[in-house]
């Protein structure tokens, strides 16, 4: 899901689309962050804090194909 929504942000908008998909994932990661404060089982705190971890490693490879300025989906900053 994550790679598809990236893809389609590069060859939709380019840059622009990346950009725009990071800060998408901020508010998705900001809304992860609010969640795990509230009152959890610890399963579900184990969850969302792994999930938290993927999504922070998601937006730091948006955002250095954005800074990176790929244009196109076949880069080998996004390809690698």
């Amino acid at each position: 899901m994550w790679t598809k929504e990236v893809e389609e942000a590069i060859s939709t908008k380019g840059v622009a689309g990346v950009k725009q998909y990071w800060e998408k994932l901020g508010v998705q990661l900001n809304g992860l962050v609010f969640l795990v404060r509230q009152k959890l089982t610890k399963q579900q705190k184990t969850t969302i804090n792994a999930l938290i971890v993927i999504d922070v490693h998601a937006k730091d490879v948006v955002e250095k194909v954005y800074l990176e300025n790929v244009k196109d989906m076949s880069a080998f900053e996004w390809v690698s």
